[in-house]
């Protein structure tokens, strides 16, 4: 009997870790890695490491972004206009053959991309208007701005904006630096810088709050925590991570697009939930977004090495992404239902 209450026991325990949220994620993601390095030729070396990474990073970035903003209770649909709008304002001030503009480009952008939160955390916390009626109207108002700085993709940037894609790109830079760039890509310490702010902040009273207030608004007020005070800062540490995909964008592409992060908003909403973060606030790890962007970016590339034809590309990569969502899902229902 013993040995019977010890297997039941046993398969309790691990029926419990799978009903986890994020295990769940990850057991996707080691089968979406397994299946990617199985189609993609050499996918282990160092250049096609450099190349996913650099593929990976944009959405990892405002995935997340829009992590945080939804463990504090909100949701961000004007991310990816947010992320154009910077791409613009960078490569408008920016002059060509005018090094220190990148400097200004870089202190300017910045501060705009705080001001971007700091209206959305208004229209959110203060104001109390539903995240998605706020984040809705100011992804207009951000393309509508972008789209005056620039009409058509374009603009200027300096020599020096290339490291943060690929520093042997940059003329002049340093021997060591161009050995470091081949074997660390800027675009992995854009996405350290952003795992170290994260684990800085949620160290914080801040960090807490943002999961006090999304786990319960109403319980978080009485016990004194300023709820909109929160849900500015969780709009405000988002445009941070958004600003971080700007520079990589702009460091790659050297030129501003109104329209270019469009696509990207849904997408990183989807990652947030893939990363089994609950979309009602207050659960899941900032962390498994970026595994939740992970498992996205794999089935674009799953989808392409296995020469899936164009006409059923959109719809494998639906059904793939369904599932995907489908795991964490289904755990969340499970453990609700207890």
């Amino acid at each position: 009997m013993n040995g019977v209450n010890k297997t039941g026991n046993v398969l309790h325990t691990i029926k419990g870790l799978i009903l986890k949220p994020e295990v769940s994620s990850f057991l996707i993601f080691i089968v979406m890695f397994i299946i990617t390095a199985t189609l993609q030729e050499n996918f282990f070396a160092i250049k096609s490491t450099v190349r996913n990474i650099n593929s990976f990073t944009p959405l990892i970035l405002l995935a997340m972004g829009q992590a945080v903003v939804i463990v504090s209770g909100g949701l961000d649909l004007s991310s990816g206009a947010a992320l154009s709008l910077f791409t613009c304002i960078l490569t408008t001030v920016m002059k060509k053959n005018d090094p220190i503009t990148g400097v200004y480009a870089l202190l300017i952008t910045f501060a705009v991309a705080i001001l971007v939160g700091a209206v959305n955390g208004i229209g959110i916390g203060y104001l109390r208007i539903p995240p998605v009626i706020v984040t809705f109207a100011t992804s207009y108002m951000w393309l509508g701005i972008a789209l005056f700085l620039r009409p058509t993709p374009g603009g200027e940037s300096v020599d020096w904006f290339r490291a943060f894609y690929k520093i042997d790109a940059v003329e002049n830079a340093p021997a060591f630096l161009k050995a470091m760039g081949n074997f660390v890509p800027p675009a992995l310490i854009l996405l350290i810088i952003g795992c170290v702010l994260w684990y800085i902040i949620s160290k914080t009273r801040t960090g807490r709050y943002i999961y006090a207030v999304g786990s319960n608004i109403e319980s978080a007020y009485v016990s004194g925590i300023n709820t909109a005070k929160t849900q500015m800062l969780a709009c405000i540490i988002n445009a941070v991570f958004i600003f971080l995909a700007a520079l990589f964008f702009v460091g790659q592409n050297q030129s501003g697009d109104a329209r270019m992060g469009g696509p990207l908003t849904l997408k990183s909403i989807a990652a947030v939930v893939v990363g089994g973060i609950s979309l009602s606030g207050g659960r899941g790890s900032i962390y498994f977004a970026l595994i939740g962007a992970l498992i996205l970016s794999f089935v674009n590339k799953i989808i392409f090495f296995a020469n899936i034809p164009n006409a059923y590309q959109t719809l494998v990569s639906g059904i793939i992404i369904i599932v995907a969502i489908a795991g964490p899902a289904y755990v969340m229902f499970s453990k609700e239902q207890r």
